[in-house]
């Protein structure tokens, strides 16, 4: 008997450690390790690390940051992380480390709160500031650290082999699993130091409520130092009805333990059930192109020399076109594509495009390697909407039929509602997506989902006197997208058809007037104040911050929010007078004489005050004040404008005898 109830405690005995034994197991082979298949970053000299408990068994690594001109360094702790909470620092070397004068032995402390402290390593004194986010979730991306380096390096090539944590604001996993491929996207934007990404998972999931899909994208939002500019406009467009806008919610966003900032994950532009959800004419388009056609840089600069040379055919009617010879897997052709409108300098990049005979470039989007018969086909429907445009009455000469016809117009308004509320710079050039799905469900073109408006809504970025001539981007006055460009410009050709502009003022006042209203009256404080702890961190980490305490930054960060909500309101009021007042706008052009202009007129309604131009600069002069240019007299921008003729001149002073110049005299 004595022997079987020793037995019976050894077996209870091995049953308990085994418990005990599984979950560290699994901790060590999942939570600090890696996924089969995905290799794990190696520490590296030079670097502290922190461990962030997640759980009893699980938690994550991340990295101190080091600002090595102030020689500061700095903690950017997740929202998930409280107060109190124990931490583990440490080094590859295993250096000596305190904090505020106490050592740490074992690498452990729980005296990390918010603000400054003192910390030394190996003898040598550094400041360190812990800052903590709050409300968003943080998301890490592990993979090889010369898999990482590759992934700066080497832009727009996937790199494979990774995995993705989401970690809510409780410390809860919210999602986990493989990255099938990460990689930099964007055009402009993949020039900067905070870069974007595309990541694209080993199967479909759904992040944070956004629907289940296998590709992501991660908007750094590096120009807007209010990080909200996209997020507003998606949200705008969403709440308008407008069809496949793209979700999006802000996360904090951990590389191989490096925190890399605010970033702003949303649905991706394309077909699928979750995202356009027509028709994909590419599960029917079988071609596998090779590795020279994958080289589309090659190709573009191949093309700009000799359009043959990169594959381009054109056609009897103008159209010029690069398609590919495919196997087809349907005699059905006529959808669905994804477009996106392109800049001239961009078109020959991409895999397939066409370019109609009035010389607008279009991307096909989807399917990306398209057959020629596909290609001609979608340029055949656009072209013919464009035939139809372009004439006087609206309706194309060949056909008889007018050019709404060819359009869901509604989305067409709704684009263009957009596109001039926000005054969007790429508004008439670049990021502007169309779509069509098969003849059997629906002949005619869509326009959207909406897409890239970080460089909108007065983005003091654009400000003219560094980035563009003769037209303000930033101004809130003034049509815009409307406007005639140098390149092809589908909004102002619609807008000049009367139907199109009085079907404009209707969805403005019954939709987008509302909306506007609402982002006047606290939605974009709301969304600053979620925001504030981690745009705070983002602006430390990447040197946009103007203050260097914690009060500072947070003035900075909020006269950035208070110019943005001044430009809505601003915005709303110019488009309010003009659409549903029905008050007259009207330009005020300026004479700067032979010194360099930033803008060429000044708009505003009549009975509102008109908005001072920018100072125009003259070598040897300095400028003075802008003159009314019919009668010499000094202008007064306190007045409100009568609509009476009017034009201004600039008057300088000369640096060198301090005599008067008047422009044109």
């Amino acid at each position: 008997m004595k022997r079987r109830n020793a037995c019976f405690v050894m077996l209870m005995f091995s049953v308990l450690l085994l418990c005990a034994g599984v979950p560290a197991y699994g901790e060590r082979t999942v939570g600090n390790l890696s996924m089969p298949g995905v290799k794990p970053w190696k520490e590296e000299d030079g670097q502290i690390y922190v461990s962030l408990p997640l759980s009893r068994y699980r938690h994550k690594t991340i990295r101190l940051w080091q600002n090595v001109q102030e020689e500061k360094y700095y903690l950017f702790l997740p929202a998930f992380w409280q107060a109190g909470d124990g931490l583990k620092l440490w080094t590859k070397d295993r250096a000596a480390l305190s904090i505020d004068g106490v050592s740490l032995p074992s690498g452990k402390t729980d005296r990390l709160d918010p603000g400054l402290h003192s910390l030394e390593i190996n003898g040598h004194s550094y400041v360190l500031e812990v800052m903590v986010s709050a409300n968003i979730p943080a998301l890490f991306i592990d993979m090889d650290g010369g898999k990482l380096e590759a992934l700066w390096t080497k832009p727009y090539t996937q790199q494979a082999g990774a995995e993705a944590m989401l970690v809510d604001t409780d410390g809860l996993v919210e999602m986990e699993g493989r990255i099938a491929g990460l990689r930099v996207r964007g055009n402009t934007s993949a020039d900067w130091v905070k870069k974007p990404y595309q990541m694209t998972m080993s199967q479909s999931v759904d992040i944070l409520g956004m629907g289940s899909a296998i590709k992501w994208n991660l908007l750094s939002n590096w120009s807007d130092r209010t990080l909200l500019r996209n997020k507003i406009t998606y949200d705008m467009a969403a709440a308008a009805g407008m069809p496949y806008s793209p979700e999006s919610r802000f996360v904090d966003l951990y590389l191989n333990g490096s925190y890399e900032g605010c970033y702003q994950i949303c649905e991706k532009v394309e077909i699928g059930q979750s995202r356009v959800d027509i028709r994909n004419l590419e599960a029917y388009t079988l071609y596998e192109p090779s590795q020279e056609e994958r080289d589309l840089e090659t190709i573009a600069e191949l093309t700009k020399e000799d359009p043959a040379a990169g594959g381009v055919e054109v056609l009897e009617n103008g159209i010029s076109l690069r398609g590919y010879d495919t196997q087809i897997g349907t005699d059905d052709v006529t959808g669905g594509y994804l477009l996106e409108i392109e800049r001239p300098s961009r078109i020959y990049a991409s895999a397939s495009f066409f370019i109609t005979k009035n010389g607008q470039p279009v991307t096909v989007k989807r399917p990306k390697y398209a057959d020629s018969r596909e290609v001609e086909y979608i340029a055949g429907v656009w072209q013919t909407f464009e035939d139809a445009l372009y004439a006087e009455d609206g309706i194309n000469p060949g056909t008889g039929v007018h050019y709404t016809e060819y359009i869901d117009r509604d989305s067409f308004v709704n684009k263009y509602l957009v596109e001039e509320i926000v005054r969007n710079y790429d508004a008439s050039s670049t990021s502007q997506y169309f779509y069509k799905d098969a003849d059997a469900t629906d002949m005619r073109l869509y326009a959207g989902p909406v897409w890239d408006y970080d460089m909108s809504l007065g983005n003091p970025i654009m400000n003219p006197r560094t980035n563009q001539k003769y037209i303000s981007s930033v101004s809130p006055y003034g049509l815009f997208a409307a406007l005639p460009m140098d390149d092809f410009s589908i909004w102002y050709r619609l807008y000049e058809h009367e139907d199109f502009r009085q079907a404009a003022a209707g969805a403005y006042e019954d939709t987008f007037l509302p909306l506007l209203r609402e982002l006047e009256h606290g939605r974009v404080d709301a969304l600053a104040q979620e925001l504030e702890n981690s745009a705070l961190m983002d602006g430390t980490r990447w040197g946009r911050n103007k203050g260097e305490d914690t009060r500072s930054r947070q003035q900075d960060y909020w006269e950035n929010i208070r110019h943005l909500e001044d430009f809505i309101r601003t915005r709303e009021g110019y488009l309010t007078g003009l659409w549903v007042d029905g008050r007259e706008s009207r330009k005020v052009y300026l004479d700067g004489g032979d010194g360099d202009l930033y803008i060429s007129y000044v708009e505003g309604l009549v009975g509102d005050v008109l908005e001072e131009p920018l100072a125009p600069e003259k070598e040897g002069y300095t400028f003075v004040e802008w003159l009314n240019g019919y009668t010499k007299e000094p202008y007064d921008f306190t007045m409100p404008y009568d609509g009476s003729d009017l034009y201004f001149v600039a008057k300088y002073q000369s640096d060198a005898d301090g005599s008067t110049l008047i422009a044109g005299e």
